[in-house]
């Protein structure tokens, strides 16, 4: 009985090694493997940056916001004049923010706002300041809405003194809003306007999203490549910012500001198109510069529609002032092109001045509703 215990222990025994030996060999073979992709990837990334890789050299599509040059540089909208643009250069890149204004140039500040009036953050004058947050819509024009705001608060109301911080950047969304806010929230505005959307349903020719290009920037050279190369294989056709990210944002935004005592007010993005749907300039148009199929543009007046319907509905659940100039436009006139640049998207004078007419109105109603004065504001440190 010995002997046979003997031999099966012998048995168990060299079978346990046996089975060692190979589970050893398997882990180290594992190890191999795993270090030699790690030693790879190293090696990889070594001769990315060595090489100055980046993505804007693998694709002309990456950063291409619709602008010749990419990342916007020189004003290629007609910053005073609907196509005549001026051989300022106004922006410069950003790591967060993707690009940014240069200050002190002929349509900037020293803080890079719109406007030459300088602004300081620490506010002397105790002025009630209205910050304007968006995009071309707010910063294309002669005279616009944030300095027509601005002339008739000051008319109206003398002895308080105004300032308006026009924080708007050609091409931005409310993605590029959204990082944006945290900066100028040292400046302690008493209202922030926000006015995005156009851009944020817009398709870029890489099709490529905001957060996606903000991924990018934040990787290893490697994982770039990796990145582009998989969004080429399933051909990757996103918003900048799709409608649910849009929302999110808005929403952000406004509890942000209302956790900060800002009184936000929210602009739903006019578009002239009326019923007509897109003109037909639009589709050769779209179609060279974002490279957008024939469906894509004609979706745009009901894509836009969406966004401004989210803009509404982000204003009407977090009480935030809606100033809705589609409707507010089309009481004034039903043709609506009389506010319009050819564009149908960015604002002629008269525009402006009806946004700003109604910015002034809306925020009236509500100071009114919450028994708000401009003495009021300027001496509460919790402003709403």
């Amino acid at each position: 009985m010995s002997g046979w215990y003997w031999a099966c222990s012998s048995v168990f025994l060299f079978a346990n090694d046996v089975s060692d030996n190979l589970m050893k060999k398997v882990l180290l073979n594992l190890l191999t493997v795993f270090l030699s992709l790690v030693v790879a990837m190293v090696a990889c990334e070594i001769i990315l940056v060595s090489m100055d890789w980046s993505p804007q050299r693998s694709t002309s599509d990456y950063l291409q916001f619709g602008y010749s040059t990419g990342v916007p540089i020189w004003d290629e909208d007609g910053i005073l004049e609907e196509a005549r643009p001026v051989k300022v250069k106004l922006f410069q890149p950003d790591d967060s923010l993707f690009w940014k204004p240069i200050p002190n140039t002929e349509f900037t500040n020293a803080q890079g706002f719109r406007g030459s009036q300088d602004i300081t953050v620490a506010n002397g004058k105790q002025a009630i300041r209205i910050l304007i947050l968006g995009d071309s819509c707010s910063f294309l024009g002669r005279r616009l809405y944030a300095d027509v705001l601005h002339d008739k608060l000051s008319r109206d109301f003398p002895e308080t003194p105004f300032e308006i911080i026009n924080a708007s950047v050609p091409g931005y969304t409310s993605f590029q809003g959204r990082k944006i806010l945290e900066r100028l929230l040292e400046y302690q505005p008493h209202y922030a306007c926000i006015y995005f959307g156009w851009n944020d349903h817009w398709i870029l020719p890489s099709g490529y999203s905001d957060q996606f290009h903000y991924d990018l920037i934040h990787s290893f050279k490697l994982v770039q490549l990796a990145k582009i190369l998989w969004a080429r294989v399933i051909d990757v056709r996103d918003y900048r910012v799709p409608l649910d990210e849009y929302q999110d944002n808005l929403t952000a935004m406004v509890e942000r500001l209302r956790d900060n005592g800002v009184i936000p007010v929210l602009i739903a993005a006019p578009a002239g198109y009326a019923d007509k749907g897109m003109p037909r300039w639009a589709f050769q148009f779209y179609r060279e510069y974002y490279r957008m199929t024939a469906e894509e543009i004609k979706n745009i007046p009901e894509t836009h529609k969406a966004y401004a319907e989210a803009t509404a509905r982000v204003a009407r659940d977090h009480k935030a002032i809606l100033v809705d100039m589609q409707e507010s436009l089309a009481r004034l006139n039903p043709s609506l092109k009389t506010f319009f640049r050819n564009d149908l998207i960015h604002l002629k004078e008269r525009g402006h001045e009806a946004v700003a007419d109604e910015i002034y109105n809306q925020m009236q109603s509500y100071n009114s509703s919450n028994h708000l004065t401009w003495a009021s504001l300027r001496s509460r440190p919790d402003r709403l």
